[in-house]
């Protein structure tokens, strides 16, 4: 009876350490199996990490030369741009100081002393013709209110500078030289005295010529009783 019992301890026993056994087998396995996962995901896994790091890396890089291409190109269409216009900037000023310089050559004024008793300075200019609304062929007019006699006082108002309400006609004449007028003027207070010699541009109107800046006024009634006014 005792060796019956004994054996059968002995079966259980090995039976249960053969169990055992097989457990720990079993779990050898899995942790080999594991390692093998977390070896495979680390190798594999890290690869694409790296690779998915450096394409971002070049992703970037990309990126910087294209940001830095494309401000480079509006720098310089900014260049190309501020060069064209300060290029049309200096052709203007050029174009502008030119027509200044023309308008000052055309309008600068010269000035000298004159050898006559009455005559203080003579006034020259590049002047304009006045303009006009008359047909040609062109007729000497000195009555008051014609249109040719209007244009005429408008030039001498033109030549002198003095407005047209302080300024005093005294005479218009031609000494008998066609479309040529010699006017005599003064402003309202006869402390300006002016000979003004206008010559008529066909098509053009009548052109100052010379101003004389008089001492007295010669055509006055208490300078000369010598009536040769031309109406």
């Amino acid at each position: 009876m005792e060796n019956e019992n004994s054996a059968y301890s002995r079966s259980e026993r090995f039976e249960k350490r053969r169990k055992n056994t097989k457990t720990m087998n079993y779990l050898i396995w899995i942790v080999i199996i594991l390692i093998i996962i977390l070896i495979s995901f680390w190798v594999f896994g890290g690869d694409d990490d790296l690779d998915e790091n450096e394409e971002n890396e070049q992703t970037e890089e990309q990126t910087d030369e294209e940001v830095e291409e494309s401000e480079q190109e509006e720098n310089e269409a900014g260049e190309d741009n501020s060069n064209s216009e300060q290029e049309g900037s200096d052709e203007n000023r050029d174009e502008t100081t030119e027509e200044n310089t023309n308008q000052e050559e055309a309008e600068e004024e010269v000035v000298y002393d004159s050898d006559e008793d009455n005559v203080s300075r003579v006034f020259e200019r590049n002047w304009d013709p006045i303009g006009t609304e008359q047909d040609e062929p062109h007729t000497t007019e000195y009555s008051e209110g014609t249109q040719d006699r209007l244009e005429m006082e408008q030039a001498i108002i033109y030549a002198t500078g003095l407005s047209e309400d302080n300024i005093v006609f005294w005479r218009l004449e031609s000494h008998g030289i066609p479309n040529h007028v010699i006017g005599t003027v003064t402003n309202s207070q006869q402390d300006e005295i002016y000979r003004v010699y206008l010559d008529w541009i066909e098509n053009e109107g009548w052109q100052p010529q010379k101003v004389e800046e008089l001492y007295e006024n010669d055509r006055h009634p208490e300078y000369n009783t010598e009536e040769n006014e031309e109406e």
